[in-house]
């Protein structure tokens, strides 16, 4: 008598087909006949025995056997279908982005993520972390798509990366480590292959900022110039804006080409 699969068995034959991912839904479909509480009953157990975890609610991810230990299994693997389900538009952003694009010596203890509002929740458990950021809107024409092992995943581009190291400092530890990473990335830059939308990306204090760290900090002139040629073809304005907000901006000196005033001093961490 041939015995019927259970849903832990249903489980187990997805990650050797190629599958990782599932939704609640999913297994109602594939087991009709089960009522809504003998499916939760059945996931909640594979949940306990480390088979799955829920990164969030009724979404699934099958827990291969090198992971079982773990509990868990890298972000790369389910965070574009996680997205997907949750039909939220998405992209791994700033150190993990950096990372990425080759400024490994920064590389974070955390996943971080960019995500139109409203934010998601951060996520943390032993073995991973998640960390979103919020950003109002998405510039999916300066984010790649991405291949990895297990599928694909959105993450921006070294130039939008850069804007965001500098825009979202706080997330990375501050304007030092901004500098410190874009020091490693400067070599994937090229603001000249871009159009004015880029501009639409951030502010220009945030563009200046990132300006002066370029130029004057890193001594890349060369891309510094780049950007802001791009920056006034595109008719982007400047005004004196601090270096760090929130700092005293006494006899501080003005960088007159990016009219930065310098009232915060950066060193480079060593690489």
């Amino acid at each position: 008598m041939r015995k019927t699969m259970s849903i832990a068995d249903w489980i187990e034959g997805l990650a050797p087909s190629g599958r990782y991912t599932f939704s609640k839904e999913d297994v109602r479909k594939a087991f009709p006949s089960m009522s809504p509480p003998t499916v939760d009953t059945a996931l909640h157990r594979a949940v306990a025995k480390g088979r799955v975890f829920s990164p969030c609610r009724g979404f699934y991810v099958v827990v291969p056997e090198e992971y079982r230990l773990w509990k868990a299994v890298p972000q790369e693997v389910y965070l574009d279908r996680m997205m997907q389900y949750l039909q939220r538009k998405y992209y791994v952003s700033l150190l993990s982005a950096a990372e990425r694009h080759g400024a490994a010596h920064q590389a974070p203890m955390e996943f971080q993520v960019m995500v139109e509002p409203p934010v998601l929740r951060d996520k943390e458990r032993e073995g991973y972390a998640i960390r979103y950021a919020e950003r109002r809107e998405i510039p999916m024409a300066y984010v790649q798509r991405l291949e990895v092992p297990a599928g694909w995943l959105n993450v921006s581009g070294p130039e939008l990366t850069a804007v965001d190291l500098v825009a979202y400092q706080e997330h990375i530890g501050g304007l030092t480590r901004a500098a410190t990473v874009l020091e490693e990335l400067s070599l994937k830059l090229d603001f000249t292959k871009l159009d004015a939308g880029f501009l639409k990306v951030a502010s220009a204090p945030v563009f200046q900022r990132m300006g002066y760290l370029l130029d004057c900090v890193l001594e890349e002139e060369d891309i510094a110039d780049g950007l802001l040629a791009l920056m006034k073809s595109g008719g982007m304005k400047m005004k004196a804006v601090p270096l760090k907000l929130g700092v005293s901006v006494d006899d501080a000196e003005v960088d007159k080409k990016w009219k930065v005033v310098v009232n915060q001093e950066i060193e480079i961490d060593d690489l």
